[in-house]
This record gives structure tokens, C-alpha cells and sequence, in this order.
């Protein structure tokens, strides 16, 4: 007879259509699986991408600030009274608006984050910022992020081109002068990043005085968490005061809590591992049944019932890996797809090919542990 490797393959593969579909259908709880798990790493890698980009020791926020996205002012003053501590390096505040960009080319508005920035300090990592800078020290100039969405209009194809790009934004005229790599969001179209001064103009009514976001930077060795105490202590309760990875934490909190993103994604691979469940069930369960005396003639010349459940169980191992395959690979193209019509950062990152492909083989198992259920209960004398 073989292995039962071998014998599970036979079986498997004596009905090529039934092999076949059963491979679509792994492949199908495949592609549901990675794109709703996919979109879920997506949103959340958006969602905090600009707080990893704020590379400081300390993040400064208003205590009634539940996220960046909803930022509450405070006063300035207290984030530069910050720097009469010996082991504070340098500090930067960030003014942070909304601003309605009409696209120049359809006269179309479109809503994008605006930040302002000090350009002599560079605490806020953003690719493409730290080489560009300089230019935003000309009245009103803005750097454009180059994956915001393409309602803006081709902005980025403009500029690679050399040609002067201009665009109304809260009804003043600002030009483009660099592309940076910040990213939109589910919440987020576009980003654009500017000097202080620019921004109060851009954003009328903004007081000077009040900032949204401020960073600070240590001296070498210092201990955060040890600043941070004594700061807090000084400044009391005018301002909130989180180390780095605090702030990340922070912000991480604020999205699970106010946002159904884990519920809705996670509940979309639930139907993808369900779908897939069903589909190798029934063709598991239905090739045991039509082939019951031949597992029951099995049974009879001596094979136990072990032999022949690792035969049905490899059979739902051999789908999984079927099926996969070509999931991963329509998933890589959707991924590719919507990526580009998004512009969020989704990839097919190594944790979730492994975890997708532990879930399918969990997936199939279990089908495969369902399907046995009649092929243990066979007994060669009522089937003879």
C-alpha cells in the first residue's frame, strides 16, 4: 500500500476536479484571509507612522489630548522652559491643521494634514524632510508627501518633470519645493510639512503662542524615563510627558480603543478561515464516504484506525499547501493593486505569510479531524 503519504496522495489526486476545487477553495480563505489581515496591518502601520517618524526622547502632548489626530493646543512656553534642564538637548514644537488643497488641475478640494516645523531643528524624522528643509524658509512653500492620495492630482508626476507646481491651499497660494515619504492613512488623504511661519499663515487663527505636538531631544546617556519624572514634576499637570515608546503605546491604546479596526478586519478572516473550513470539509467528508469500503477492506486486512485518519488528515495537508500557493500569489497582486490606488503601506510582510500559512493548515486540519468522524465509525462487517 505504501506510505501513508503516498496513499493519501492517490486518494487525493484520483479525482483531479475534486482536487481542484478543493485547492480554490483554500485558496480563496487564503485571499480573504491576507487581504482582510493585510488591510488591518495597513491601517494600523499608517495610523502610527508619523508618531515612529517623531524620533525624540520625550513627546510633549496637552493632558486632554487622547491622539495626534485630535490634538489639543498648549502653551509654548512650557515646552522651551524644558530646555533649562541639563540633560535636554534640543526641542521642537509642531503646529499641526487641517488645510482644503484644491487641486489645480480639476479644481477639485481635497483635505490634507499640515504640519509646521521649525526648520533649524530636526526631531521629526520624515524621509525626504531633513534634505529639503532649507527650501521652506521662502514664504509659502510646502513639501507635498509624495504617497498621498492621487485626488490631489499629479503632483508628484509634475514635479519629477520639472515643472513649477502651485495649488491653493485655505485660499492662498503655496508651491510645491520637495517631495517627502510620510504616507496616507484610512483617515488621512494627504500630508504636506512647512515652516512654522507658513503654517499661521496657511492656518488663520492659530495662535503663535500655542502648539500642538512638542518633541524633545536628550543629551547622550541620559535616562528618559528619569528626565521625564523630573520634568513632569516641575511642569506638573499643564502637560503630558511620554518617552518614546510610551507614546507609541499611547497611540496604539487610542486606535484599539476609538477605532473598530481590529473588530472588522478580524472578523472578515474569521469568514475567510470559515469559508475555507466548509469547502475542505465537505470534499474531505465526501471523498470518506464514497470511498468507505475501501477504507473498510483496509480496516479489514489490518490497518488501524490511526493509519487511516493520518491518511484523511495528509489528504487536508496536501489541500492546504494546493491551495496556498496560489492564494499568496492573487494576494500579492491585489496587495500590489491596492496599494497603488490607496497608497497605503500594505506588503506581504514574512510575519503574515507565516501566519496566514499556519492558519491555513490549522484550517484544513480541523476539516480533516470533522471529516474522520464516519471514517472511525466504519465497521467492515456492515459494510460487507
Amino acid at each position: 500500500m505504501g506510505t501513508s503519504f503516498g496513499v493519501a496522495w492517490k486518494q487525493l489526486s484520483h479525482s483531479r476536479a475534486k482536487m481542484l476545487i478543493a485547492a480554490a477553495g483554500v485558496a480563496v480563505a487564503v485571499l480573504l484571509m491576507m487581504m482582510q489581515l493585510g488591510f488591518m496591518n495597513a491601517a494600523y502601520d499608517s495610523a502610527l507612522a508619523i508618531p515612529k517618524q517623531m524620533q525624540a526622547d520625550l513627546v510633549i502632548l496637552n493632558p486632554v489630548t487622547p491622539s495626534i489626530t485630535k490634538p489639543a493646543p498648549f502653551s509654548r512656553r512650557l515646552l522651551y522652559r524644558m530646555q533649562a534642564h541639563p540633560d535636554v538637548a534640543a526641542v521642537q514644537g509642531i503646529y499641526q491643521g487641517a488645510g482644503k488643497w484644491r487641486n489645480p488641475w480639476t479644481h477639485e478640494d481635497a483635505t490634507m494634514m499640515i504640519y509646521g516645523l521649525e526648520p533649524s531643528v530636526d526631531l521629526f524624522r520624515i524621509p525626504g524632510y531633513s534634505e529639503q528643509k532649507s527650501k521652506l524658509r521662502s514664504n509659502d512653500t510646502i513639501l507635498f508627501d509624495s504617497r498621498s492620495r492621487p485626488i490631489f492630482g499629479p503632483v508628484v508626476d509634475k514635479y519629477n518633470q520639472g515643472e513649477r507646481v502651485e495649488a491653493e491651499v485655505n485660499s492662498r497660494r503655496i508651491r510645491v519645493v520637495g517631495l517627502t515619504e510620510s504616507g496616507s492613512s484610512f483617515a488621512v488623504d494627504g500630508t504636506g510639512f512647512t515652516s512654522e511661519a507658513n503654517f499661521l499663515r496657511l492656518v488663520p487663527g492659530r495662535s503663535p503662542g500655542f502648539i500642538d505636538v512638542g518633541l524633545v531631544q536628550l543629551k547622550p546617556g541620559a535616562d528618559a524615563k528619569r528626565v521625564r519624572n523630573e520634568l513632569q514634576q516641575t511642569l506638573g499637570q499643564d502637560v503630558r510627558i511620554l518617552t518614546g515608546p510610551e507614546f507609541l503605546e499611547y497611540e496604539l491604546k487610542f486606535i484599539n480603543s476609538k477605532s473598530p479596526i481590529q473588530f472588522i478586519f478580524g472578523m472578515g478572516a474569521a469568514v475567510g478561515f470559515f469559508i475555507g473550513f466548509v469547502i475542505v470539509y465537505q470534499i474531505l467528508y465526501t471523498d470518506v464516504a464514497n470511498q468507505l469500503p475501501k477504507f473498510a477492506t483496509m480496516k479489514a486486512i489490518g490497518f488501524g484506525d490511526f493509519y487511516l485518519m493520518r491518511v484523511v488528515f495528509e489528504q487536508a495537508i496536501y489541500i492546504s499547501l494546493l491551495g496556498f500557493v496560489p492564494g499568496l500569489i492573487g494576494s500579492w497582486g491585489l496587495y500590489t493593486f491596492a496599494a497603488k490606488v490607496t497608497r497605503l503601506p500594505l506588503g506581504l510582510k514574512p510575519g503574515l505569510v507565516t501566519g496566514v500559512f499556519v492558519l491555513t493548515v490549522v484550517m484544513c486540519a480541523i476539516s480533516g479531524a470533522a471529516a474522520t468522524r464516519k471514517l472511525r465509525a466504519a465497521d467492515p462487517a456492515d459494510v460487507f
